[in-house]
């Protein structure tokens, strides 16, 4: 390449880039939309634009990619997270699922495939910590720390689409691999990822700790840029090696690295390379834009940013509710999360690299991305005027049906903040066992959902059952294979049972004897038997959604004597116990 051509095309690009996102700023949006707009001018209007332009932009957004990814690992400080990260991680964990089963169903109902449909829920699934910052800043309707926990709320949403980029990583590495394949290549990411966690936060905080000593005498503050910058790139590099994105390995260095004393110092110093390369990452999404796609896709456009609407607020409203919030703060909240993240952009250029996603269908994901980030400032300054007029609506049913809700709830928390120290404990730890529980029957079934066709004919093949029968039997397996996750599971939950219980000796305390015993009882038998109702009916529900021919009166069957032998398992070890 001749020096004249990357002196042309730098020029442009740097230019034309800032003066877009100037006038975007000026129109009090996002610098992002300029950055996409300058591609998307380049792309179709520049005459000049040439095979080294779409090399230099594919070489920088790359390091564009690389920069970002590193700079929101060191963000997200480990210390920080665990003191006062809580709320923000319930929030994650309760929406973050939600998202993807919304966006999940959501692209089914736009006509695409399994796969397809996953990528579509992991698109959809974050915000934008750049845009919901610049929106909240100006606002008064939350505090100073509620706008700091929906800040770190998106963080944590970064943190969870790496962790989905992880997961479908070897789905969109090839849809004709077969099972084994895909899950010998889990097996290697997550061995890898753990590895580089635990040997990197004990080796690289005390090397750049070590380095930053050495050389501060001598303010030779670069050294310790370089060095993390070299290990930034050696990650991503490994990343690469075991069919991860790059962005992935040079997210966990960051998060390694922010442990190290010297992060602030680093952090400074990485930000101005990262905005220059991160402007060329969305240039590049935007030379991949045509008008005449998002023209002939508007309806599309629009389909997707209501999915993302409704399922982002909803979900949203719905963990903070349960986390004990005021109905109008989480809603404050959950309309001030809706603006697609970066993530939508890293995870849907992967997508279409790998073929997954049409051209037509990533010009309509990013063009919903730009409604969603035009449309959050005026939506987000009308939420006052949005939850009043949807309050004055609502039925009187349901505004009566919400303020039992509202009892229910209040008495729950009142009863958790007055138990003792180690039933909360007890509370907080088992909430999150159960959660893993939930993640892990949920991935049994993914893992049947892909392999029930091949093992139902492996049964049939291997042994004289017909093909009918042997699909039964990998439904009895994946049964077999559930039950002990749904009664740990409901062994997590009892977490109520242990609240109410201490709420009831407080409450019984100076009572007669007798009216304490059966209230006690009472209480203990009415929990423990809605516990395992809660299994019987999950049951039922799993067994339903097992991808098999059997008919539906089948799976009735089967329903049936599974909930009689759990009834038996229930009251037998309840009267062994009492």
């Amino acid at each position: 390449m001749e020096e004249v051509v990357l002196l042309e095309n730098m020029t442009i690009l740097l230019l034309l880039g800032g003066i877009c996102s100037v006038i975007f700023k000026k129109l009090k949006m996002p610098a992002i939309i300029g950055y996409l707009v300058t591609g998307i001018i380049l792309a179709n209007y520049w005459s000049g634009r040439s095979q080294d332009t779409d090399d230099i932009v594919g070489f920088l957004s790359d390091l564009g990619l690389v920069f970002m990814m590193f700079g929101i690992g060191m963000e997200l400080n480990l210390q920080k997270l665990k003191k006062t990260g809580s709320f923000a991680i319930m929030v994650v964990m309760i929406q973050v699922p939600l998202m993807l089963m919304g966006g999940y169903l959501g692209g089914s109902l736009l006509g695409l495939d399994s796969l397809q449909s996953i990528v579509f829920g992991a698109i959809i699934s974050g915000s934008s910590t750049a845009v919901v910052t610049v929106v909240l800043k100006d606002q008064v309707r939350l505090t100073k720390e509620e706008v700091e926990t929906v800040v770190l709320i998106t963080v944590v949403e970064d943190v969870a689409q790496v962790i989905i980029l992880s997961a479908i990583t070897p789905m969109m590495s090839g849809s004709d691999m077969e099972i084994s394949a895909i899950i010998w290549m889990f097996l290697k990411i997550i061995a890898f990822m753990v590895a580089a966690v635990a040997i990197g936060l004990l080796v690289v905080p005390r090397f750049i700790n070590w380095v930053d000593a050495k050389t501060s005498d001598r303010n030779s503050s670069e050294v310790v840029l370089i060095v993390s910058l070299g290990l930034c790139f050696a990650m991503a590099w490994m990343a690469t090696q075991v069919g991860l994105s790059m962005a992935i390995g040079a997210f966990l260095m960051g998060v390694i690295v922010s442990q190290s004393k010297p992060v602030t110092k680093v952090s400074t110093m990485v930000e101005p390379m990262k905005e220059v390369f991160m402007m060329m990452f969305f240039i590049s999404i935007g030379l991949e834009i045509k008008p005449s796609y998002l023209i002939d896709n508007i309806g599309l456009i629009i389909a997707i940013y209501l999915i993302y609407f409704c399922l982002k607020t909803a979900s949203v409203l719905v963990a903070y509710y349960l986390g004990n919030k005021p109905m109008r703060k989480s809603f404050y909240a959950s309309i001030s999360l809706v603006a697609m993240g970066e993530f939508a952009f890293i995870i849907g250029k992967e997508a279409l690299d790998a073929g997954i996603l049409s051209s037509d269908f990533y010009a309509a994901v990013i063009g919903a991305a730009l409604v969603s980030m035009i449309l959050l400032p005026p939506i987000n300054s009308k939420a006052d005027e949005i939850y009043d007029a949807v309050s004055n609506h609502t039925p009187t049913r349901i505004k009566m049906g919400m303020q039992e809700v509202d009892k229910l709830r209040n008495s729950f928390f009142n009863k958790i903040e007055n138990a003792s120290k180690n039933t909360q404990k007890n509370f907080r730890v088992r909430l999150t066992y159960a959660y893993v529980d939930i993640v892990v029957i949920v991935l049994i079934e993914i893992i049947f959902f892909l392999a029930t066709p091949t093992l139902s004919q492996f049964i049939a093949d291997n042994t004289l059952m017909e093909s009918y029968s042997a699909t039964e039997a990998v439904m009895v397996i994946n049964f077999l294979m559930l039950i002990p996750f749904l009664y740990k599971m409901i062994f997590n939950f009892k977490f109520i049972e242990r609240v109410l219980l201490d709420a009831e000796r407080r409450a019984s305390a100076g009572n007669l004897a007798k009216r304490r015993s059966l209230n006690y009882r009472l209480t203990k038998f009415v929990v423990e038997l809605n516990g395992w109702i809660t299994v019987i009916m999950l049951d039922f529900v799993i067994i339903l959604i097992v991808p098999n021919s059997v008919s539906f009166f089948g799976h009735l069957v089967v329903a049936a004597i599974s909930s009689l032998i759990l009834v038996l398992v229930y009251l037998y070890s309840y009267f062994k116990r009492n």
